[in-house]
Parts: structure tokens; C-alpha cells; sequence
């Protein structure tokens, strides 16, 4: 309970940043089925993280 609480505590600030700041490129890993404290997958989120930037790397390289 208290890592939805943070999880949900965390979106609203992050929606609150991005509302007032936008980001020129904005990457989303999808990772909703990995928990907070599932150290465990870690392969899975950065294989997923490094996908995420592999479809952005057009974008990513309009701003580098």
C-alpha cells in the first residue's frame, strides 16, 4: 500500500513539472508490470530503457 501511495504521489508530481515545463523529447519505458522494490528484474527495465531510446533516437539526435 505505501508503494501506490508513492507510485501515485510520484505521477502527480511529474504531471504537475510536465504541465508547467514541457520536455522537447520525453522518453516512456513501459514498465507498469515492474514493482518499485523488484530488484530482481532488473534486466527486464533496462532492456526495456534501452529500447525506449532506440525508437526516440531520431528525435534524441534533432537536440544533441
Amino acid at each position: 500500500m505505501i508503494a501506490n501511495a508513492i507510485n501515485i504521489m510520484q505521477d502527480q508530481i511529474t504531471r504537475t513539472r510536465l504541465a508547467g515545463e514541457p520536455p522537447h523529447v520525453m522518453l516512456v519505458p513501459r514498465l507498469r508490470d515492474v514493482g518499485l522494490l523488484e530488484f530482481n528484474r532488473a534486466d527486464e527495465a533496462i532492456a526495456e530503457g534501452r529500447a525506449s531510446v532506440e525508437h526516440m533516437l531520431p528525435m534524441l539526435r534533432r537536440y544533441v
